[in-house]
């Protein structure tokens, strides 16, 4: 099977979308060719598969850049209705990137399409090549596009995003989102033949390359690894342990804190986070992804922080089967959704999920689980680990790729 990829974000930047669709990509049984850019402002730490462009053939785009950049463009944002937000900043990139994506279908004659968004330009470029050729295309969505909550957009740019994502779901032969409550939430509005063209692929989990367990310390560390900001906040935690240390302040003797990864300059600026004492909670900047994954398994225990959200949480972060592949006790602080049930399931009952909207909660949960906290042997039921084996959700890929054929064969 040949394949033509279309993902903005791809090795070695790092960044969450680039870690899975290389994950994917690079364990899928297919010839592929990703197309996919660059962007100034991601870092390079991904350096997970050092033959992956032996293995997927690179069509890199560099596009012509931002039209505006600094403080202009943050005024832009502000004053300018739909700068940016319909769907997102990569307008340029996805126009620069259709000749030679057409030049390369002509030479390589695919299979297949398949977008992964975000960006959601990707699928946007994926439909107008589609128009052009007519081939299969799958489109996967990491996150939802129109009803996204934590998008902040106006009335009217929610319309014109909601259109867009329309002609999306007109055009493909098929959808991917990753988790069954994303898919009700963006499918619930269409038809029933649309529906049924929509199935649910989970991120994965790769341990490959990541170095040998370090010694185990007397002080047992518990981490959060990802970047932190906008809704997406530490101060859950923040007033967790600050009503912990109030309380009951022995508590937490030979227990320490850290989060990993970048983190909005507001949240360390926190009073909670200044009242701590000192070595209870550090704050660790971004380090390499192997390096993140080997933190993660040497921890005693892997928090998840997620947003608040007054309706059940839709969203799978992708840390989360990190988490589940280091075999990992894990701990949620999150709404009730799709992280609480997964995180439930690893550890047995929901006894390891609290709502960030109640640091109260939160410090019994924290505290609860500090005091039985187990030992480094691997942890958590093998079955749902292998679900989110990075061969099992590739085989899983390929299987939807051909219903896609299959269903632009005959028409939806």
């Amino acid at each position: 099977m040949k394949l033509l990829a279309i993902s903005y974000y791809a090795p070695p930047q790092l960044t969450p979308q680039a870690i899975q669709v290389a994950r994917l990509l690079y364990h899928l049984d297919a010839q592929v060719t990703l197309v996919h850019g660059r962007d100034p402002d991601c870092g390079d730490g991904y350096h997970q598969y050092p033959d992956f462009f032996k293995r997927v053939a690179a069509l890199p785009v560099l596009g012509p850049g931002a039209r505006v950049t600094g403080m202009a463009r943050s005024a832009a944002r502000r004053m300018l209705p739909f700068f940016e937000t319909c769907p997102d900043r990569f307008g340029r990139w996805r126009r620069a990137a259709l000749p030679p994506a057409l030049a390369a279908i002509a030479a390589a004659r695919p299979d297949a399409i398949i977008s992964f968004g975000m960006p959601m330009s990707d699928h946007l470029l994926a439909l107008a090549i589609k128009r052009r050729t007519g081939l299969p295309w799958l489109a996967h969505f990491s996150d939802p596009w129109a009803d996204n909550p934590f998008h902040e957009t106006s009335w009217a740019e929610h319309q014109v995003n909601r259109r867009l994502e329309r002609r999306v779901v007109a055009g493909a032969d098929g959808f991917l989102f990753t988790s069954e409550r994303t898919r009700a939430l963006v499918m619930g509005k269409y038809s029933g033949p649309w529906r049924a063209a929509a199935g649910v692929l989970p991120h994965a989990w790769d341990m490959r390359g990541v170095a040998d367990p370090a010694p185990v310390g007397q002080t047992k560390v518990i981490r959060h690894i990802g970047a932190l900001y906008g809704a997406r906040s530490p101060e859950p935690l923040f007033k967790a342990l600050a009503l912990i240390v109030a309380r009951q302040p022995r508590a937490l003797d030979g227990i320490a804190f850290e989060l990993v990864g970048p983190m909005a300059p507001a949240f360390l600026a926190s009073t909670r986070l200044a009242s701590l004492p000192p070595g209870l909670l550090t704050v660790r900047g971004q380090v390499g992804y192997l390096d993140a994954l080997a933190l993660a398994r040497d921890s005693a225990a892997l928090l998840v922080i997620d947003a608040p959200s007054d309706a059940d949480s839709v969203f799978l972060p992708s840390k989360l089967v990190d988490y589940i592949g280091a075999r990992r006790p894990v701990w949620a602080i999150t709404p009730p959704g799709t992280t609480a049930e997964l995180v439930a399931e690893w550890s047995g009952g929901v006894h390891t999920c609290a709502d960030p909207a109640e640091p109260a909660a939160v410090a019994r949960m924290l505290l609860a689980e500090c005091a039985r906290l187990p030992g480094p042997a691997p942890h958590g039921p093998d079955h749902v680990a292998q679900r989110f084996a990075p061969y099992r959700v590739a085989q899983s890929l390929a299987g939807f790729v051909h219903d896609a054929i299959a269903r632009s064969r005959v028409g939806r």
